[in-house]
């Protein structure tokens, strides 16, 4: 989501947005929830570096590595597990239970009012 004050260039401010997911997923590896949260100093040292008084400045992730050399905690996406509400685990159903016939019961009610 970008606002601005005045009547600005739309592909401009699109293609800044762009610009910085992709600065940001070099330095966090992901672009998530957690890895902004985990490195909000760096996100706002890059901010800062990105856009000055409201114009992109510096844009190009090889210019802006000279100036923040503090490296971002990259996010170890190999290790995550599903949750076990999203894998119905219960301890009331035992493991491997399978069905022949799998059944869903539809009612379809129709109404048609005329004058």
């Amino acid at each position: 989501v970008a606002t601005t004050k005045k009547n600005g260039n739309a592909s401009l401010v699109f293609s800044f947005l762009y610009k910085v997911v992709e600065v940001f997923c070099e330095y966090f590896k992901e672009l998530e929830e957690e890895s902004i949260r985990d490195n909000f100093v760096i996100v706002y040292e890059l901010l800062d570096e990105l856009m000055d008084f409201g114009f992109p400045q510096t844009t190009d992730s090889k210019i802006l590595q000279e100036y923040i050399t503090q490296e971002g905690n990259k996010l170890d996406t190999g290790r995550s597990r599903v949750p076990t509400t999203v894998t119905n685990a219960v301890s009331w159903r035992s493991e491997g239970l399978r069905y022949k016939k799998n059944e869903v019961f539809i009612d379809v009610i129709e109404a048609v009012n005329l004058l």
